[in-house]
């Protein structure tokens, strides 16, 4: 052991980085629940102009006000009440960060986003996990037992990996009578439900909205925020590093969200358009189970444990990305599948028929 190894933080012994290997860019990427659709190449043009305007040797805006604006505008809500991050990912470390004073745990449904566990590790936070049901809905029982004390709890919604879309009406009682407890509900898949939002201006101070544009054809950018009631923004606004969103970013993030959206808005609806299709491609393997999707996703139960990964090395080995979940809690024989281009949807129909023969 080395000298100094004992002051590294005894719950990292236990996890393990989050690294996924680049994806060539020839194989149909299904794997990482991205927005497929290619930006016009007017966009494009558009894009680069903003960025030859940024002064590389020059410090970004410290909080991203133009682009907190923009978002006040799209929200209708105060700008002051919107925290920017590299990703969503920052935004709940800081989230976790900052209400982690108590040393009250964290709840999260399982399965679910793998990053709130394991941030919550990290920072030494207890964590309740409440398993959904076998329709992967939330257990409202379960989840009122585990919420007793707790500091804070993460709602992705709809979920990520299963793509679920829970009753928001139960959120809502859920807020309503645990307000001690923090309940941040997820939408970075939300613009996969329109009319689904649980996004109110004037929702309890103990609910805060998160959203991103990695999954509406912004990942790259690694742009996240949140809005939450102005004493807690505050508060995670002390958390928060200055300079914390590069100044390349809130250029490009600025076009998007300005005089882009409407062709974001297009590119999603595009890729939304094809859901139906994936799910019935997924249903031609014999004895699957397609759940329900209001995502960007799509869950599939195969008929076998061994199936998800014989079928993902198949595809891979035909240039065709998918992602197999069936080693996390509850989705024994599950895959999970992104929506693609129609061209990456012909791929993958063409994978499977070849995997039905083989």
């Amino acid at each position: 052991m080395n000298a100094w190894e004992p002051h590294l933080r005894p719950a990292l012994a236990e996890l393990t980085a989050y690294d996924v290997p680049p994806a060539d860019a020839s194989f149909a990427r299904l794997h990482a629940n991205e927005c497929p659709e290619p930006w016009p190449e007017a966009c494009v043009e558009r894009i680069v102009e903003a960025v030859r305007r940024v002064e590389l040797g020059r410090y970004p805006d410290t909080s991203g006000r133009e682009v907190r604006a923009l978002l006040g505008r799209i929200h209708g809500c105060d700008p002051n009440r919107i925290i920017l991050g590299n990703g969503s990912d920052e935004i709940i470390g800081i989230l976790m960060t900052a209400l982690s004073g108590s040393g009250a745990p964290l709840v999260i449904p399982r399965p679910t986003f793998v990053m709130y566990a394991h941030m919550a590790r990290v920072l030494d936070i207890p964590v309740r996990e409440v398993d959904l049901d076998e329709d992967f809905e939330l257990d409202e029982a379960a989840m009122r037992r585990a919420l007793d004390g707790a500091a804070i709890c993460f709602l992705a919604r709809p979920n990520n990996p299963t793509a679920s879309l829970w009753d928001p009406a139960l959120i809502r009682r859920l807020v309503a009578d645990f307000p001690s407890t923090v309940f941040v509900i997820d939408e970075a898949y939300g613009a996969y439900a329109p009319g689904q939002s649980m996004f109110d201006a004037d929702a309890p101070d103990n609910q805060v909205h998160m959203a991103t544009l990695s999954k509406v054809a912004g990942a790259a950018l690694r742009l996240g925020w949140c809005i939450a009631t102005p004493p807690l923004a505050a508060a995670l606004d002390k958390v928060r590093h200055p300079y914390n969103v590069s100044a390349t970013t809130l250029a490009i993030a600025g076009v998007i969200l300005g005089e882009l959206r409407d062709v974001q808005t297009a590119m999603v609806q595009a890729a939304l358009a094809r859901r139906d299709r994936l799910s019935a491609l997924l249903a031609r393997l014999p004895g699957a189970k397609v759940f329900p999707s209001g995502g960007n996703m799509v869950l599939a139960r195969l008929s076998s444990h061994d199936e998800p990964a014989r079928l993902a090395r198949h595809l891979a080995e035909r240039g065709v990305l998918i992602k197999d979940v069936s080693r996390q809690p509850r989705l024994a024989g599950c895959i999970r599948v992104s929506l693609g281009t129609a061209d990456e949807l012909d791929r993958l129909e063409a994978g499977i028929a070849s995997f039905l023969t083989a």
